[in-house]
């Protein structure tokens, strides 16, 4: 469990920007993922109020706020002309509906969690992230590039026609996926994101190896073995579509 000393509703993105540099304050969204943490911090920022809740569709991308909850993303009908049941997949096991509906993209993304299934959806569908400090850039070079202090703002998802597939194997339904796999087939042929590695997610093409690693949840040869599994049948799928 978290505590704080001082909770700031951020008036503009400069303040929340400005409020987040020391070391002991901390950004809030839905606090789904931060509740679990034993920390102590001297201010806590929510940015509820700065409307970054909303999915916008512009011509040719759509624009999420870092605030949309996964509820939100999951249900989106104008998602499923372009993404197909893809959001769906990925995000139903994620603990509950309750969850959901708290837990936000915004937090998903910059926990950078090895287990997210929302960084393993994201990330072959050409995703680009924008902060207010560091600007816009691809969401696969904000996970490799070095944590810095930020506010991120939005989330943007091209709006390509393409065919995707979702598929992750769980020990229970709402469980952490011992492995996920979220794989594009688009006029380049095939992209695959790899996640739970036990790592974070990775962009791979079907030639290319794969490292796994073992943890409670599964060994890397099972993990091995499911990718290759997963792998065949999901380009089988899409070549037949």
């Amino acid at each position: 469990m978290i505590s704080f000393e001082k909770y700031v509703r951020a008036e503009s993105l400069q303040q929340a920007y400005e409020l987040y540099q020391p070391i002991k304050n901390v950004v809030g969204g839905g606090m789904m993922w931060l509740h679990l943490s034993n920390a102590e911090y001297d201010t806590f920022i929510d940015l509820c109020d700065l409307g970054l809740n909303e999915i916008e569709e512009e011509e040719d991308y759509f624009k999420i706020g870092s605030m949309v909850t996964l509820s939100q993303l999951e249900r989106n009908e104008s998602f499923k002309e372009y993404f197909g049941s893809a959001f769906e997949d990925a995000l139903k096991h994620i603990v509950g509906v309750q969850f959901r509906n708290c837990a936000t993209v915004g937090g998903s993304i910059c926990a950078r969690l090895g287990f997210s299934d929302v960084i393993t959806l994201l990330l072959p569908l050409e995703t680009e992230v924008e902060f207010f400090n560091r600007g816009r850039m691809s969401l696969e070079k904000f996970l490799t590039a070095p944590n810095k202090r930020d506010i991120l703002k939005y989330i943007y998802i091209p709006k390509k026609k393409r065919i995707i597939r979702y598929e992750s194997v769980r020990k229970t339904y709402t469980d952490i996926p011992v492995l996920a796999i979220c794989a594009v087939k688009n006029d380049d042929g095939y992209l695959f994101s790899v996640g739970c590695r036990p790592a974070i997610a990775k962009l791979i093409k079907p030639e290319e190896e794969v490292t796994f690693g073992s943890n409670q949840r599964g060994s890397k040869e099972y993990r091995q073995h499911l990718y290759s599994v997963l792998k065949e049948r999901m380009m089988k799928e899409m070549e037949e579509e």
